[in-house]
């Protein structure tokens, strides 16, 4: 009796520590080549909100010197954009980082990269693990995902 009583409570503890929550996932990144080499590209990313608010904090792209979050806003019809900290991602919503939106902004990417190949990605979160993919790499001026 006692040893099934310390099986089922050890079973409890392992179970709230397992990483039971859900966590934020992201899918459809691909990055806009820039137009004229040693320009700026643009990456783009869909991400579905876990179980608690998150904020994303950065982008890790190793073929890119710099990486920005930029948020676009409209005044008086004139667009434009600027650097941001951060972009909250609220639990169990999409948040898109998509043309004429939030994006980040992608300097001195590596000029080896070609559309129609990948790159890695690794968003990175303030309170979730971070996320890894492969973005796609699409032509100058391409609207959307390739």
């Amino acid at each position: 009796m006692r040893l099934s009583f310390l099986a089922v409570a050890g079973a409890a503890l392992l179970a709230g520590c397992g990483g039971g929550a859900d966590a934020p996932t992201a899918t459809g990144a691909w990055i806009r080549l820039p137009a004229v080499p040693g320009r700026p590209a643009a990456a783009y990313v869909a991400i579905r909100g876990g179980d608690q608010d998150v904020r994303l904090t950065s982008l890790r792209i190793p073929a890119a010197r710099l990486v920005e979050l930029h948020r676009t806003s409209s005044a008086g019809g004139v667009m434009s954009m600027a650097p941001v900290d951060a972009i909250d991602v609220p639990a169990g919503a999409t948040v898109a980082l998509s043309p004429g939106g939030d994006h980040a902004m992608l300097f001195d990417l590596d000029p080896a990269l070609k559309a129609g190949g990948t790159t890695r990605v690794t968003l990175m979160f303030d309170k979730a693990p971070p996320i890894e993919l492969d973005a796609k790499l699409a032509a100058p001026g391409t609207a959307g995902p390739p």
